[in-house]
């Protein structure tokens, strides 16, 4: 399954969305994919609550923040 990912400006798989973050969810994955699928009951699924706390649970990365993890993380 595939939806447009207002982040990244582009397409994206389910499976992106679900390990995007570190392992964790977007927490932009519930806006986009409600509707569409039980996102809510395949979070909770493959996703512990402490898991779920922190995917959500914090203020969102600015896009800089997320631009510049992304260059560290090609640097290694």
């Amino acid at each position: 399954m595939e939806t447009y990912c207002p982040h990244m400006g582009i397409v994206l798989e389910l499976s992106y969305c679900l390990t995007q973050n570190d392992g964790l969810p977007c927490r932009n994955c519930l806006r986009c994919w409600e509707g569409r699928i039980a996102i809510d009951s395949l979070l909770k699924q493959r996703f512990s609550g402490e898991d779920l706390r922190r995917a959500f649970g914090c203020l969102p990365k600015s896009r800089v923040e997320r631009i510049v993890e992304s260059i560290e993380k090609a640097k290694q």
